[in-house]
């Protein structure tokens, strides 16, 4: 497997979730425009919920990506109950913003529950975002890879959409590595998924030629599967040779742009690695450490 592409899929994800900080859920458009924010680099947060991120670090998504990349190159592997050990450590003292889902999953932990069963039931996009440094180690094993997968995101999130969205990018990605086609890379994949998540594929095709701002607010900018997963395809198939302007036109939409970008980010990377910025990457906060976890 093309190692330089799976390192996109990677990079291009943190990238991407570093990028859409400084808007992350202002669902406001007109507030985005008017924040006079500098769309060739990373900003500071402009809501509260980030109030102790800077420029260059992730929103609450992105540092759970990192930790899960932690774990994986300590143990040399995924080891559910390693990972969900580091993760429990970080969260109990972690000064960014920790969501409902989060909370959940950490009192089922402090309640004693396996990591199979202490996750929540949210329904949101964010946990299918977090699988890149999975798809980096695991990529020539694809029954691995999809286990490894499938407890990582029921590790905080126990819904089947999100499982399944999860499974579907992975896959998106790794068609991408290979140099498969997108918009058929995309059809084909969806069909060994569920009647719903092909339908959401279809819908999102039809708005391709809608202004990304538009296509996103009727699809809906929160934070749910349902509406993220439709944007993901839109950005996807709009975007799909240019990923900057794919993530620009992303935060420019408003509402949870993190989730979103992470998955097109990782996407449009693996598609081709060279699109995404040296300064982008020398950015990040966590470029070192990123650099010697890979």
């Amino acid at each position: 497997m093309n190692k330089e592409k799976l390192s996109g899929a990677l990079w291009g994800s943190l990238c991407a979730d570093a990028y859409a900080l400084g808007a992350h859920w202002v669902y406001d458009v007109k507030e985005i425009e008017n924040a006079s924010l500098d769309l060739e680099a990373f900003n500071n947060p402009m809501t509260t919920y980030h109030a102790n991120k800077r420029a260059g670090d992730f929103t609450h998504y992105g540092d759970q990506t990192l930790w899960l990349l932690e774990s994986i190159s300590n143990e040399k592997k995924f080891d559910a109950d390693k990972f969900s050990k580091l993760w429990k450590e970080n969260m109990k003292q972690y000064d960014g913003y920790v969501d409902g889902a989060s909370k959940a999953t950490l009192e089922g932990l402090e309640n004693g529950l396996a990591v199979n069963v202490c996750g929540s039931s949210s329904r949101d996009l964010s946990a299918a975002g977090r699988v890149a440094p999975l798809i980096y180690f695991y990529a020539d094993d694809k029954d691995a890879l999809f286990e490894a997968i499938k407890l990582q995101t029921n590790f905080t999130h126990r819904n089947e959409s999100v499982e399944e969205s999860a499974l579907f990018f992975a896959e998106l990605t790794l068609a991408m590595v290979e140099g498969v086609d997108l918009n058929s890379a995309i059809t084909t994949i969806s069909t060994r998924y569920s009647t719903t998540l092909q339908k959401w594929v279809e819908h999102a095709k039809q708005s391709v030629l809608l202004p990304t701002a538009i296509a996103i607010a009727d699809f809906g900018q929160s934070c749910s599967v349902n509406v993220g997963f439709l944007g993901v395809i839109h950005l996807l198939l709009k975007y799909q040779n240019n990923y900057v302007q794919a993530l620009k036109e992303n935060v420019l939409s408003g509402g949870d742009s993190a989730a979103r970008g992470m998955i097109v980010g990782m996407v449009l990377g693996a598609k081709n690695e060279n699109q995404i910025p040296k300064t982008f990457k020398n950015g990040l906060t966590n470029f070192d450490k990123i650099n010697s976890l890979c």
